[in-house]
């Protein structure tokens, strides 16, 4: 079994939540898994604009201390996302993070997009599974020495949980890997959003798109699905087409989350932050009330560990009385399968299981 470590929201003068967080990375050791003059990334989620519920950056800043602490050189980093919004290319992404406060003044790290500046940079790691056979991930995350994931643990709209799997598929994926995630067949152009900037045109690894009338047409026959068009849109003119399949889309979430796991392997550790647990992630452009009371925070180098470790606790937690999800939380199980029965999120652990990940845990507490 896999050790997790567990720090919960109790303080006391002399003992506040900074230092609690800042013991837990002390007991997992983090000043010796990070060495002198490494490159060493923190895989965050600023947040979207509008959205003032994802995990405040002054973790961050606990983190990049330690970090330094132990000679290595922090950075911030996360991907662009594959729709449209407040962090869909790196210069928009770079600007939301500055507004909600993850900046060099604040944290002591910079902030640097992990797929570059319009994500269609991105190096392949293998999977074997029954979707894929390699996965896109952004290369500003493979290439660092290290790697710290601080998840918020939430649900999520597709997923269900939207947690340290989550982040570890849709968070480390190019835009192009997350289209595969999400797509079941090629994008579409939308040409009353097409203005024939050409940027599609330009990225095209095959050829497939030309430009007619000023307005972007794609060659099904030449065109092979990566979706490199849909990242360099600004316009909402490349459409991917989305899966109806719920579990078809989980399983392709696990495959790149194994895939991300595996080519960090002894390079990554993964906190995950059961604190304002809403119902949706915090790609959403607003944030509810949470569901449940707040939880602690959870540390551990296996992924799916940490998951089942944080989701467990989770599920037994006090549920708020003013959440519009009240009367569909009955603390029996998966509460975030219970607030959304329509996602069999419980997928997410039986086939990365199947894949090779392993969620046995032994918890230990850090006071």
């Amino acid at each position: 079994m896999s050790d997790v470590f567990f720090t919960d929201m109790h303080v006391e003068f002399g003992n506040s939540l900074e230092k609690k967080f800042g013991k837990l990375l002390k007991r997992a050791n983090l000043s010796e898994f990070v060495r002198e003059g490494e490159l060493v990334a923190i895989k965050v989620h600023v947040g979207e604009r509008e959205n003032l519920g994802y995990v405040n950056h002054n973790y961050a800043r606990i983190i990049a201390d330690e970090i330094k602490k132990a000679g290595g050189k922090p950075y911030l980093t996360d991907t662009n996302t594959l729709y449209s919004g407040g962090r869909h290319n790196g210069i928009d992404h770079a600007v939301t993070a500055i507004q909600h406060g993850f900046t060099y003044a604040s944290v002591g790290a910079p902030f640097i997009p992990a797929d570059g500046v319009r994500s269609v940079e991105y190096l392949t790691a293998p999977v074997k599974g029954k979707h894929f056979k390699e996965a896109k991930l952004a290369p500003g995350i493979l290439r660092a020495d290290k790697v710290i994931f601080l998840t918020h643990l939430k649900g999520h709209i597709e997923c269900g949980i939207g947690g340290t799997i989550k982040n570890l598929s849709m968070g480390c994926a190019s835009v192009s890997g997350k289209s595969e995630q999400h797509a079941s067949s090629k994008p579409e152009v939308n040409p009353d959003n097409c203005v024939g900037c050409r940027n599609c045109f330009n990225v095209c690894p095959v050829g497939a798109i030309e430009m007619i009338d000023k307005k972007a047409k794609i060659d099904y026959e030449v065109c092979i699905g990566c979706g490199q068009c849909v990242a360099a849109c600004n316009y909402e003119a490349m459409e991917p087409k989305w899966d109806a399949e719920n579990e078809v889309y989980l399983e392709r979430v696990c495959e790149y989350a194994y895939a991300a796991a595996s080519a960090l392997e002894n390079r990554a550790l993964y906190l995950s932050c059961a604190v304002n647990i809403t119902a949706d992630c915090d790609c959403f452009p607003i944030n509810d009330i949470p569901i449940v009371e707040d939880v602690g925070f959870f540390c551990s180098y296996n992924p799916l560990a940490i998951e089942r470790a944080s989701v467990d606790a989770v599920s037994k937690s006090k549920p708020i009385e003013t959440s519009k999800h009240r009367e569909k939380i009955r603390n029996e199980g998966n509460i975030f399968h219970e607030i959304r029965e329509q996602v069999p999120s419980e997928k997410i652990f039986s086939y990365c299981k199947e894949l090779g990940m392993d969620d046995s845990f032994n918890l230990i507490t850090v006071t």
